[in-house]
């Protein structure tokens, strides 16, 4: 709601603007941010679509696109906060097919120094500054915050046989980048707020690994993850991480879910779980 009403007033107060803001619930099963949602119809040029069913995060994008009716989309995740009244301006000044605005992390370490995803993505800011962005071009694309042209959308869907979470918005960025459109990278970041709990987050974090598994063919050269197991592939060392999972993956998890997370621990976690989800005999 706080979201919508910064984008609607930025919106409005741009002389000439003409836009739309669309706001999709994909089958919330939590009541209250539906109810909370509802209210967004106070806004003009404001629409709220409540889905029976589950999309998914690629599927409600590619929904998002049909139901559209501009030449350039804006996409930005419900769940952040924008705090620079001169967003939209900034966006509207960029030049090419697809601009990333990057996102930064709210919070404290006094509030949040135990939740994982907290401090993962703190760990993680020097690697998504606008200057590492550019340096990586579509290997860096993030769709938590992103204008791209409608055209690039239409011929660039995300894919949909990705059902869980994780890495859609990475096969996308290779998707567009194989058909030769133009990515910017700028410092217009939307502010992240909320963290889910150290089990969520873990759970989502294995499911991504799920995907990253299952989709290595078309990944290679977009994962640090997946180099590493190609390095442990080739040394021959593949199954001892494989077995290392077995015998430790179980007490890591359980020290993750705990009040005392570590991220060090985290990225060794992820590493021993994918490596227990591929056949060391497979090519990697």
């Amino acid at each position: 709601m706080r979201l919508v009403a910064a984008l609607h007033a930025q919106c409005a107060a741009i002389r000439a603007l003409t836009f739309e803001i669309i706001v999709a619930d994909d089958a919330s099963t939590e009541h209250r941010y539906v109810e909370a949602n509802r209210s967004i119809w106070q806004f003009d040029h404001v629409s709220y679509i409540e889905c029976e069913v589950n999309r998914g995060r690629s599927g409600i994008r590619n929904f998002l696109t049909a139901q559209s009716h501009y030449p350039f989309l804006l996409f930005i995740d419900g769940d952040l906060a924008l705090d620079n009244p001169h967003f939209i301006l900034q966006y509207l000044s960029s030049q090419a097919d697809i601009v990333v605005g990057g996102i930064t992390i709210g919070g404290t370490v006094e509030l949040w120094k135990d939740n994982l995803r907290w401090l993962y993505e703190k760990r993680s800011e020097c690697k998504h500054t606008v200057e590492r962005r550019q340096q990586y071009g579509f290997r860096q694309f993030r769709s938590t915050n992103f204008l791209v042209r409608r055209v690039v959308a239409e011929r660039c869907p995300f894919d949909e046989s990705i059902r869980i979470y994780g890495y859609e918005d990475v096969l996308f960025g290779k998707l567009v980048e194989q058909q030769g459109f133009t990515i910017a990278h700028i410092d217009n970041p939307v502010q992240l707020n909320e963290f889910e709990s150290n089990a969520l987050f873990l759970q989502k974090t294995e499911q991504s690994l799920r995907v990253l598994s299952g989709c290595r063919n078309r990944l290679q050269g977009y994962s640090s993850l997946l180099h590493v197991i190609e390095i442990l592939h080739r040394l021959r060392l593949h199954p001892f991480f494989k077995q290392l999972y077995h015998l430790f993956g179980s007490r890591i998890k359980h020290r993750l879910e705990g009040n005392k997370p570590n991220v060090f621990l985290l990225n060794i976690y992820k590493l021993l779980f994918l490596a227990s989800l591929i056949n060391p005999k497979e090519d990697v």
